[in-house]
């Protein structure tokens, strides 16, 4: 049979001329240049110690460490994670008025809440269309509101009166209270025709409701004004009136203090 060992010892010597020839060119090129980072530093191997025996090594022993292991320093690596955290930016404007004594008003706290509310960049498009669907929601509005005045059998000489019945429903949705078309002062005869003129046309709109079987809402009676009652002051008179340091009291007055008179019955015929 053939033995492996001399091919196992051509082998070796090949790797360790390849070995000697690599430390070599890294010795040549580290003095000309920078030594590498991160690459183990190889040295050329002393024949000395290549022919060392495992015989010899055992026969060392171990002097323990040295005074230079001793004094080197030990190297401590911390590993610590950033905590720091970013302080919110507060407005200028903001930290003078906290900074003063005075106590801020009402108005600068609606406004800066306001301001941050508020987005910061608000887009241009959305704006201007929801101001354009605002605008036309309120003229349907108007026009279903006032729908009931264009009426096509209404001539067109009656177009003021129309406008004025327009601004008087826009005054009302607005908050007020009586009509504008309501005059305090004028004739009685104007008046009377204007109110039976006015009953006339509820008949006749009731009345065509009935017929076409259309419910309508409930009519309301006028009722007549109440007189106020008059309060009398703290520590006036109950009765009468007090003017000019007289208690003056009328017939109604005095007829209710002495109260009803008692009526005496006569019996007929005298005595015999």
């Amino acid at each position: 049979m053939v033995s492996s060992k001399p091919l196992e010892t051509k082998r070796d010597e090949s790797l360790d001329k390849d070995d000697d020839l690599q430390a070599l060119f890294r010795q040549h090129f580290e003095s000309r240049f920078k030594p590498l980072r991160g690459l183990p530093s190889s040295r050329l191997k002393c024949p000395e110690a290549d022919e060392e025996t495992p015989e010899n090594q055992s026969e060392s022993d171990w002097e323990g460490l040295s005074d230079e292991e001793y004094g080197k320093p030990v190297e401590v690596v911390e590993h610590k994670t950033s905590t720091c955290v970013k302080r919110a930016e507060v407005p200028r404007g903001e930290l003078k008025t906290f900074m003063t004594t005075k106590p801020p008003s009402s108005l600068e706290n609606a406004l800066s809440t306001a301001k941050r509310k508020q987005p910061e960049q608000a887009d241009s498009e959305e704006a201007a269309t929801e101001a354009a669907n605002l605008k036309k929601d309120l003229a349907l509005q108007r026009l279903l509101k006032e729908s009931h005045l264009l009426d096509s059998k209404s001539s067109s000489s009656l177009s003021g009166s129309n406008r004025h019945k327009a601004l008087d429903l826009r005054l009302q949705d607005l908050g007020s209270k009586s009509s504008i078309l309501m005059q305090e002062k004028m004739p009685l005869s104007h008046r009377k025709g204007i109110v039976a003129k006015a009953r006339e046309r509820e008949e006749n709109r009731r009345r065509e409701a009935k017929e076409n079987g259309i419910i309508l809402e409930k009519a309301v009676k006028g009722t007549a004004k109440k007189t106020p009652i008059r309060q009398r002051g703290i520590g006036g008179p109950s009765v009468g009136k007090f003017q000019g340091g007289m208690l003056k009291l009328s017939k109604k007055d005095v007829a209710d203090i002495v109260g009803p008179r008692k009526k005496l019955k006569v019996k007929k015929g005298g005595r015999r």
